[in-house]
């Protein structure tokens, strides 16, 4: 009996044995590999975007019932200029292996993070990293900085109701499973920032109007909100071969970059346990 029990364990715990996981990110527009610092065209305006900032959290595979296996893990992904903004790792973690139908995650910070102290927090949650809203207690979720025409634009998203949920799972579609090997697994994600100006309020977006310049709330912050969550996408190898717009790729530009920031996340009380 004993010896039943004692394989019994064993085999359970094989089956929970823990394999890499980790999120890889490329900008696109629209179907075109993008490079920071060239303009993106929105609504026949030149957007050139500086930089893209976002924290990813509570990460969870979906297995075919539609059950979630959380995923520990925080981390804040940077695509700065000089950067090359493709298949670059921003989130790595540990998951069972196992056969998924797909991932979630949330572009944020768990409420529980969001309204600690931030003085005396670490990387990738201090305030060194330039996310954290003084005047308005919380941390930037999202940030996008570009220059149009001159003009200074920053979009930002924020504030508890704000927590962007990814879905990259369907359930019904045939062939979009995700399979978590013993040595692990890359899922490639694709961000459109095409996508993120897809809709303004009450039209297009115009960056020679202050409403759409320096945009933290209000109605344009609320569809900024909206479209973010449209934007991602399973890559799943698109990328490979990127051909760069408007400049040549930069040295090295097929190497994958390390993630900037990340930390063990804790759990915390609006979200599940992150405890494999």
């Amino acid at each position: 009996m004993q010896k039943l029990v004692a394989l019994l364990t064993t085999a359970l715990l094989g089956s929970a044995a823990a394999a890499p996981l980790s999120l890889t990110l490329s900008l696109t527009d629209g179907q075109t590999p993008f490079l920071l610092d060239t303009a993106l065209k929105v609504a026949g305006q030149d957007l050139t975007v500086q930089e893209v900032k976002f924290y990813v959290s509570d990460v969870a595979l979906v297995r075919a019932d539609g059950t979630e296996v959380p995923v520990r893990g925080l981390s804040l992904a940077q695509l700065k200029k000089g950067a090359t903004p493709q298949n670059i790792e921003i989130f790595k973690g540990e998951a069972p292996a196992g056969t998924y139908r797909g991932l979630r995650f949330n572009v944020g910070v768990p409420r529980a993070l969001n309204h600690a102290d931030a003085t005396t927090a670490k990387a990738p949650l201090s305030l060194e990293q330039g996310m954290y809203w003084a005047w308005n207690s919380g941390y930037i979720f999202f940030t996008l900085l570009g220059e149009s025409n001159g003009v200074k634009v920053a979009n930002h998203v924020g504030g508890d109701s704000h927590r962007i949920t990814v879905d990259l799972t369907d359930l019904q579609k045939p062939g979009t499973a995700l399979r978590v090997a013993a040595d692990g697994l890359t899922v490639p994600v694709s961000l459109d920032l095409q996508k993120l100006y897809a809709a303004g309020v009450g039209g297009a977006w115009d960056f020679s109007r202050a409403q759409y310049q320096q945009v933290h709330f209000g109605p344009v912050a609320d569809q900024f909100y909206a479209n973010v969550a449209g934007a991602f996408s399973r890559a799943d190898g698109a990328n490979a071969n990127p051909v760069y717009r408007g400049a040549p790729a930069p040295a090295g530009a097929a190497a994958p970059t390390a993630p900037a920031m990340s930390m063990p996340m804790p759990p915390c009380p609006d979200s599940p346990s992150t405890e494999i």
